[in-house]
């Protein structure tokens, strides 16, 4: 196996050398130039309609990143809704503690030794260690709250630029698919174009038929010419005057002799 590969890498050696002798520094780009031409004739060889096929399952192929994408907008929106419910937590909770951390602070200014709590009554110095502690873990909670706030505006600026990334896309995917469609009807009207002009009508049919009522006619004519001649004397002129009757006189003979049978016709009646 190690002397094929070696004999082909050889062959492939000597090509390019015999290239380099006749085309010398442009061999290489001859045979650049050669692939992408034989890339473009293969390309061109294939079918439009596998194109476009080929097209439509490019497009399809983007619902499974569009449907995911979507999957984690619906998990953020459910973690954003959580912490929008902590910080309504923490500032619920701030609000009270700052309630009491006021209060032991100015029962203890007031200067008193004992201070009563539901009935419990406390020392000076237990108030103020307490009041210390409160005080401390109050700023600590109060400094969370502030960096929930900055995460929740971070996680909902994401979220809809998240949004407005997946909306394009969508945008876009719908516009392929239109401009898909598109080219199908133009090459379906290109075909269309070229089955017409393959359509081939033998008409020779049609041309004989033609040619055959026309013979009648001609035939048909030269009878009725035949039938005339028979009637006439070819061998004397024909000098007899046609007899003209004037037409008011034939409409005048006509409705007359109509008015003069009409009494005729009431006496019988009678």
């Amino acid at each position: 196996m190690k002397k094929k590969v070696m004999y082909v890498g050889g062959g492939a050696a000597a090509v390019m050398l015999l290239l380099a002798l006749l085309f010398g520094s442009d061999a290489t780009s001859y045979v650049t130039t050669s692939v992408a031409s034989v890339r473009d004739s293969v390309k061109n060889s294939v079918p439009v309609e596998f194109e476009l096929e080929r097209a439509r399952q490019e497009i399809s192929d983007i619902t499974p990143e569009i449907r995911k994408n979507m999957e984690l907008i619906a998990r953020e929106e459910v973690e954003i809704e959580k912490l929008e419910a902590n910080i309504t937590e923490f500032e619920g909770k701030l609000a009270e503690d700052e309630k009491s951390i006021k209060r032991l602070n100015a029962d203890l200014s007031s200067g008193v030794e004992y201070v009563m709590y539901h009935g419990i009554e406390y020392t000076a110095d237990d108030v103020k260690r307490d009041l210390t502690n409160r005080f401390e873990e109050f700023k600590t909670d109060n400094e969370t709250l502030d960096n929930l706030k900055k995460l929740h505006v971070t996680r909902m600026d994401n979220l809809k630029t998240v949004r407005n990334r997946l909306a394009a896309m969508q945008a876009s995917q719908r516009k392929l698919r239109v401009e898909i469609e598109n080219l199908a009807a133009r090459n379906k009207m290109i075909e269309v174009t070229k089955s017409a002009s393959e359509f081939e009508i033998d008409d020779s049919q049609l041309a004989k038929a033609n040619a055959l009522l026309d013979n009648l006619d001609s035939r048909l004519s030269t009878e009725e010419k035949m039938s005339n001649v028979k009637n006439q004397s070819l061998d004397r002129i024909p000098v007899e005057t046609e007899s003209t009757t004037d037409i008011l006189d034939e409409v005048a003979n006509y409705f007359g002799s109509q008015e003069t049978d009409a009494p005729k016709a009431k006496l019988a009646r009678k």
